[in-house]
């Protein structure tokens, strides 16, 4: 019984863990930052988006882990230098999945 408690906590722990990782590589980003840090950060976007004023990349962002995970979407705005020049994070519609 121990062992099944045990096991429990460590797999409730474990998966937050994965958000805490996630959301502690997107509190690493900054404005300035490189196209390539950002990929080399969090990886391949789930999207991308561009015009004439430069890029913008998507990644999904899960969040509220003990009271029911909620979906959002990390978004990091590039001038036509591929720098940073924002990023923000924004509640998805609850049938909206980009990927």
């Amino acid at each position: 019984m121990i062992l099944l408690v045990v096991l429990l906590i460590g797999a409730a722990a474990s998966s937050c863990g994965v958000s805490t990782r996630a959301t502690r590589k997107i509190n690493q980003v900054e404005i300035g930052m490189t196209k390539a840090q950002i990929r080399h950060l969090l990886g391949t976007p789930l999207f991308k988006n561009a015009d004439e004023t430069g890029e913008e990349w998507g990644y999904r962002k899960m969040v509220g882990e003990v009271a029911g995970p909620e979906e959002m979407l990390f978004i990091v705005n590039f001038d036509n230098n591929g720098m940073v020049v924002a990023y923000n994070s924004v509640k998805t519609h609850p049938h909206y999945h980009p990927y």
